[in-house]
């Protein structure tokens, strides 16, 4: 935290006391997502230089799409907290092997698990430690990001598969795809949006010098040498059995009996008019502000209680304003340099003279600002707004609690399941009944079926790929809140 006479600067938030003005240093850029503080920085020219000379298919508009994510969810507690509740959801009370082997009056399946005996490499592989690791973080992506990057692990002789590991989906990006429209490979490495100088971080050897000049022999600096970058063999996942085999063929004759042989077999929950990576549909709440909403108000707020600050203005300062006003590469440079922060507090400085004193009464703010030309929405703007009741925090917390239900109706988690109830004019209303919780969750559950299958797909290509029997089906199963009048707590089912 910076402490300065007159203005106090702590990550996105600041106070300026003469003027009693909140400031808080906000995204415009809904692509790129990141709630600001000093530790998140953009990418280096350098870097995206390096991208297109690999042939990298951006992830975003800054290729930081999943890290930006990250980053900003960090700061949303009830967010972060409803994703791990959706991926817990689809695992529900784990995954059964078995066949269908009838129907009911009612249309719904006789499920008959496999017992021990029938398939032991399933079996093996299903009640493996490394299992479950697996599906805890393969659902995690899956629910955050939306994409997934499963790798399957060929075995010596490559007629079967022996395993899955998952590799992070911040970690792993598609090479553009041929004019085939093929993608034959996923480069995968930790360094991804890197914001500077970070190689000699991980190789003292290969330190890179300037981060807007143009580096010598760039394609030297971060060659893929499967230990910087990897580059993954990548199955089509329309067609991944016959695309593995073809690819485990090759990696055979390339690498003989001792060789590692391994894919990539990407999988997704499908969004429109997406090409490479797909949507998560929750990501509507953080591109209209509601996350962003849901993060700053906490911190607006912690500042008023630990300083006891009287607050007469609140001003919105987009991080465009200071990109445009210095460059791009230049206010990136800064982050490197640590004067990013001493722009900010000119600037806040500039602002809490102008709205200070008595004297500065009833001047006109002039603020430029762009519009989108496919929305027509204003970004760039400084905002100033005066805060009328300066002691009274029901209209902030009011807005906490709209944007908490927003962000949880959007990522598919019913308030009353986590009680947040809903946004009163007058305060905060709590969680519904266990009834309205039990409803909820079975509502929930009932609409996973065709999510579920798609996740499974790891599952199913081990199963046609091993060549095990073509009936044999994967199912999850559930616990189900029932009422006391039934005998017990719970019921369990297989969907």
């Amino acid at each position: 935290m910076n402490y300065d006479d007159d203005i106090v600067l702590d990550g996105p938030v600041a106070y300026m006391k003469s003027s009693q003005s909140a400031v808080f240093f906000s995204k415009t850029n809904g692509s790129a997502g990141t709630f600001n503080s000093s530790g998140l920085k953009g990418t280096a020219a350098p870097i995206r230089k390096l991208m297109n000379l690999i042939d990298v298919a951006l992830w975003g508009e800054d290729n930081r799409f999943p890290q930006n994510i990250e980053q900003q969810m960090a700061y949303c507690g009830i967010g972060k907290s409803a994703l791990g509740r959706k991926a817990r959801r689809l695992w529900g009370n784990g995954i059964m092997a078995g066949k269908i082997t009838g129907y009911k009056d009612d249309g719904s399946e006789i499920f008959t698990p496999m017992q021990p005996g029938e398939n032991k490499d399933l079996f093996k592989m299903m009640n493996s430690p490394q299992y479950y690791r697996f599906w805890t973080e393969y659902l995690l992506d899956w629910a955050w990001f939306g994409n997934v990057f499963p790798e399957a692990i060929f075995s010596k002789d490559t007629k079967k598969i022996t395993g899955w590991v998952h590799q992070e989906s911040c970690d792993c990006r598609f090479k553009q795809m041929n004019d085939n429209g093929d993608i034959s490979s996923v480069f995968l490495t930790k360094m991804w949006g890197m914001s500077g100088d970070q190689f000699s971080k991980f190789d003292p050897k290969r330190v890179m010098r300037g981060l807007i000049q143009n580096p010598v022999n760039l394609e030297n600096v971060l060659p893929v040498d499967g230990k910087l970058l990897k580059q993954l063999d990548c199955a089509d996942m329309y067609n991944p059995v016959e695309s593995l085999k073809a690819i485990a063929e090759r990696q055979l004759s390339e690498r003989g009996l001792g060789g590692f042989k391994s894919a990539i077999v990407p999988n997704n929950y499908p969004s429109p008019n997406k090409t490479y990576y797909q949507l998560p549909a929750w990501d509507g709440a953080r591109l209209s502000g509601w996350v962003e909403i849901a993060c700053k108000i906490p911190n607006l707020i912690k500042t008023m209680y630990e300083k006891a600050f009287n607050i007469k203005y609140h001003i919105q300062i987009p991080e465009k304003y200071f990109e445009k006003k210095y460059g791009i590469e230049k206010w990136e440079a800064m982050a490197a340099d640590g004067t990013q922060a001493k722009a900010k507090k000119k600037l806040l400085q500039e602002m809490n003279d102008f709205l200070s004193g008595s004297e500065n009464a009833f001047k006109t703010f002039i603020s430029f600002f762009d519009v989108d030309p496919q929305t027509q929405k204003e970004y760039g703007l400084i905002k100033i707004e005066a805060i009328e009741d300066k002691t009274n925090l029901d209209k902030e917390l009011m807005t906490t609690t709209a944007a908490n239900v927003e962000i949880l109706m959007a990522m598919d988690v019913h308030p009353s399941e986590m009680s947040a109830g809903s946004p009163s004019s007058s305060h905060q209303s709590g969680g519904g009944s266990g009834s309205d919780i039990r409803e909820a969750g079975l509502n929930n559950t009932s609409l996973l079926h065709l999510e579920r299958q798609l996740a499974l797909s790891p599952l199913y290509i081990t199963r046609d790929f091993n060549e095990w029997d073509n009936d044999l089906v994967f199912r999850f199963r559930d616990v189900v809140l029932t009422t006391l009048d039934k005998g017990t707590g719970t019921q369990k089912k297989v969907s």
